[in-house]
């Protein structure tokens, strides 16, 4: 039992889908949850516009403010934890959606379940960030969909030490570079 007696609904937990197809129960699926981020977009721009008029500072990421802002509206599915969770796998999906549409399918005939989809949705983003001098703060900040959200701090972690390993590979190796250092 929590807060006021009452026991608090679990939702079901997503399942690894192919983009464009529907979960059982419908709202499980990971279309719905990459929807869900988009949600929170708009809820974004609903507090910024409330802000706006009542002449208050302005939010310009997904905050606790926000999410309290979707409750309130009654989007009691949308919550931090949960989508603080699963931001790098949004942001595969809109750096490359042909990668996240390619590692969902491989994550599903190979029958794996949403955390080992979660943990295989880093190494991508991290061989973006690679190509782009390893900033995922200006990965995140350049792109309209991403610039809302915080970067995980796990994510921005991989990015470091595998800055740092590449760096050491480098010169080790007399400048190739190409070891796979990805622990994940």
């Amino acid at each position: 039992m929590r807060g006021g007696g009452r026991e608090r609904q679990r939702e079901h937990p997503f399942i690894v889908t192919e983009a464009g197809e529907v979960a059982r129960g419908k709202k499980n699926g990971l279309d719905y949850l990459f929807h869900l981020y988009e949600q929170c977009h708009d809820f974004l721009t609903q507090v910024q516009n409330i802000a706006k008029e009542r002449g208050e500072k302005c939010p310009t990421k997904v905050t606790n403010q926000v999410f309290r802002f979707a409750k309130k509206a009654g989007a009691n599915y949308i919550n931090k934890p949960k989508m603080r969770h699963y931001v790098h796998c949004y942001a595969l999906h809109c750096l490359d959606e042909e990668a996240s549409n390619a590692l969902r399918r491989e994550c599903k005939l190979r029958g794996e379940n949403i955390g080992a989809w979660r943990q295989a949705c880093y190494r991508p983003v991290v061989e973006i960030a690679a190509g782009q001098g390893w900033d995922i703060d200006a990965i995140f900040s350049a792109h309209a969909q991403l610039s809302v959200w915080y970067v995980p701090t796990k994510l921005r972690q991989l990015c470091h030490t595998e800055r740092n390993n590449a760096t050491v590979s480098s010169s080790a190796s007399g400048g190739s570079g190409t070891a796979d250092h990805l622990p994940y």
